[in-house]
């Protein structure tokens, strides 16, 4: 049975549920054999950084499948050919700046006023017209697609996955030890409140908001190959602030960061790595 994680603004189909008995833990924990899986720490060719994944890419594309069938059946695509036709052809473009023209891609633009963009595992990429029709110009098109396609780069959703589950597990084998201590037994609800809280502000979401700046520097690296301009990058999260609607959640409670820090970060890498002067 998979559970259902959120995986960049999307609730996708997760992971296989581990055994989470607390005789299973135990017996897991002796053996060594909690997870059910090989994990490994690899370096990831695309950011040059190692990364913890228990989870492989053919693993996550399946765990999705159905998701995405679901949101095309679900979800009305555009019938607008003009649009539709734009979103592809920047694709097309800013898929050749990354390296990756030549794997399958489905690429689907949603007909609802959503200012919004996700990747599935599988290379599965939707597009909302509303943020088609945001985009002042293709460059600004290809800033999200760049930005879709870094995830992928990324092995993000993989990454994630593997952090949630790890945790999962961490979380349960704390709840174990909590319980078996006399002096601590009595305060395990709140002990097991706390380390909740803990995990998911001080692991997960952290490692949400670094993956979606991973993903902005990727994408930048990808218009500024396919030709595009990348100082529309920055002018892309100006107007995504200017037309964020209602009260923001402060930047350590969110899984994106801040549209505003977004813009400075791309600043800073676009002048570094000399793309432009800005």
């Amino acid at each position: 049975m998979a559970e259902l994680i959120e995986f960049d603004g999307k609730i996708l189909v997760g992971a296989p549920k581990v055994n989470l008995s607390r005789r299973g833990i135990i017996s897991g924990l002796a053996a060594g054999t909690v997870f059910p899986f090989v994990s490994s720490c690899t370096t990831n060719p695309s950011t040059g950084r190692n990364q913890f994944l228990l989870f492989g890419d053919e693993q996550i594309a399946g765990m999705a499948a159905s998701a995405w069938t679901d949101m095309k059946t679900q979800t009305p695509q555009t019938s607008n050919t003009a649009l539709k036709n734009r979103v592809l052809n920047v694709w097309s473009r800013t898929a050749r700046g990354a390296g990756r023209s030549n794997e399958q891609w489905d690429v689907a633009v949603f007909d609802t006023d959503d200012v919004n963009a996700f990747v599935m595992p599988g290379n599965r990429v939707g597009v909302y017209r509303g943020l088609a029709e945001l985009t002042e110009n293709d460059d600004q098109l290809s800033s999200v697609l760049g930005h879709e396609t870094g995830h992928v780069a990324g092995k993000h959703a993989a990454e994630r996955l593997s952090i949630t589950t790890a945790a999962q597990v961490g979380m349960m084998a704390g709840q174990i030890a909590v319980g078996q201590s006399e002096t601590l037994n009595k305060y395990g609800a709140a002990i097991g409140a706390l380390g909740g809280a803990a995990v998911q502000y001080g692991v997960i979401l952290p490692y949400s908001r670094s993956n979606e700046l991973e993903a902005d520097r990727l994408g930048v690296d990808y218009m500024h190959n396919a030709g595009y301009d990348v100082k529309q990058s920055v002018r892309l999260w100006e107007l995504m602030d200017a037309n964020s609607t209602g009260a923001r959640p402060v930047e350590f409670m969110s899984t994106h960061p801040d549209p505003a820090r977004r813009a400075q970060e791309l600043r800073n890498y676009i002048n570094a790595r000399g793309y432009a002067v800005m």
